[in-house]
């Protein structure tokens, strides 16, 4: 029979038995350590995704519009042309989203399409574009916010009008040399509706304002550049009367339609 003291060292374990200290760390898997190089470095991290999700993750510097899908480049047009404060230049639109001046029109084309169920279009304007409530709304936006302002112009503002559009940039002085008359209230009301701007000073004494025709003018005569206006007329005052008569014939009112203004 086996002793109580006997009995009792069965029941210890030997020594050798005994896991040693860090032996649990050493027992990991083998590729337990390339799992954590991998977290290291960053290989074992998933690919953000390619394309606009993925700019959040890029620096400005790093970002290429050229490398967006060609829906996400529509996309961006279209926020290009909402911010644009001016008519957005076509070659520097092309060069940015890295495509022809074919393809630009193509996708300007795809995207007045989708634009147009909105109530927006993209007008071609002066070398450029530009973002516009589409025009079959035009009626009925006049009747619900009355922001139309009909600025009738008299024969003499229309006159001074196309000598400023064909002589441009052109001093008042200088305009009223070839009207044989005074033009500082006409020039005063067409800086009003915004059809012409200053463009600088004239290099004679006194250094008079120089005016030349703005985009506002392009639109409300329905003109994508200055290269569409008709030959130099002879007249400047029956050029005038054209005009008007043609007004009259699209309006009704002879007024000009000048959009985003409150009536007087």
């Amino acid at each position: 029979m086996q002793s109580e003291q006997e009995r009792h060292d069965e029941d210890i374990p030997a020594a050798q038995d005994q896991p040693e200290p860090g032996d649990a760390l050493s027992a990991q898997p083998e590729d337990a350590g390339e799992d954590l190089d991998e977290l290291e470095d960053g290989s074992g991290l998933d690919e953000p995704e390619a394309g606009a999700d993925a700019a959040e993750d890029v620096g400005a510097d790093e970002l290429s519009p050229a490398s967006l899908s060609r829906r996400e480049k529509g996309a961006l047009l279209t926020a290009l042309l909402f911010t644009a404060t001016e008519t957005l230049d076509s070659d520097k639109a092309a060069d940015y989203l890295g495509l022809s001046m074919a393809e630009l029109a193509v996708l300007v084309e795809e995207q007045s399409g989708e634009l147009r169920n909105l109530g927006l279009d993209i007008l071609p304007l002066g070398g450029g574009y530009k973002l516009v409530t589409a025009s079959h709304w035009d009626a009925w936006l006049s009747l619900f916010h009355r922001q139309v302002r009909k600025a009738r112009l008299s024969k003499s503002a229309l006159e001074i009008l196309a000598v400023i559009a064909y002589e441009q940039p052109i001093s008042r002085v200088r305009v009223d040399e070839l009207r044989q008359a005074n033009s500082e209230a006409a020039v005063r009301t067409l800086l009003d509706r915004r059809l012409i701007k200053v463009a600088g000073r004239a290099e004679t004494p006194g250094r008079p304002f120089l005016y030349k025709t703005t985009e506002t003018f392009l639109e409300v005569f329905g003109l994508t550049s200055l290269g569409d206006l008709p030959p130099r007329p002879q007249s400047f005052k029956a050029e005038a009367e054209e005009a008007e008569a043609k007004l009259q014939s699209e309006e009704g009112t002879g007024d000009l339609h000048v959009r985003g203004e409150a009536e007087d």
